[in-house]
């Protein structure tokens, strides 16, 4: 039987995975500083992305640690305060989710339709792919096959296209049916 002065902070999994997550945005970062420079760039440089994510994987990793550290405290002090004769059974894992089967081909079902946008992608084009992708996903996840969610996909697919191709100028492929126009 474990007595209150039995409880003791123990380091959890995820902060591991946190400190391990910060040692591979400082080795990810540290190659993308080495990308060359182009005289051709502008304000934002082949590394900029790239260090960007590194940015960005040393600040979730922070909060991944942060938040590991704040439950672990909490069940420590609910377990010092249980005034019963047990003190408060530490789960297996904080915060651990065990998917079923169902949950396990769900996620599979997402993989294959983004597996099928990338296989359409080539063919159909930027826009028609992305609407495509959107119209299943919408479907999958629950909406209602109709006007509406087709409507939807079609304005989302729109504004992708014109905040890539016309304001950041990327060119996005178009895909075998425009060598088909006159």
């Amino acid at each position: 039987m474990e007595t209150q002065s039995d409880v003791r902070f123990q380091i959890p999994r995820d902060v591991w995975l946190g400190l391990g997550g910060i040692v591979f945005a400082g080795a990810y970062w540290w190659k993308a500083a080495r990308i060359p420079i182009s005289p051709l760039d502008g304000a934002v440089n082949a590394a900029a992305i790239p260090m960007a994510l590194a940015y960005a994987m040393v600040l979730f990793s922070t909060i991944l640690i942060l938040r590991a550290i704040a439950i672990e405290m909490m069940f420590v002090r609910a377990a010092k305060a249980a005034r019963t004769g047990k003190a408060a059974a530490r789960p297996k894992e904080a915060g651990a989710h065990y998917f079923s089967p169902r949950e396990h081909l769900r996620a599979a079902g997402v993989i294959g339709i983004g597996i099928i946008y990338l296989l359409l992608l080539p063919r159909l084009g930027y826009v028609l792919s992305i609407t495509a992708l959107f119209f299943a996903m919408s479907v999958y996840m629950g909406a209602k096959v109709g006007a509406y969610t087709a409507a939807l996909a079609v304005g989302i697919a729109v504004f992708f296209y014109f905040l890539f191709v016309q304001i950041l100028g990327i060119p996005l492929p178009a895909g075998i049916w425009v060598s088909l126009l006159p």
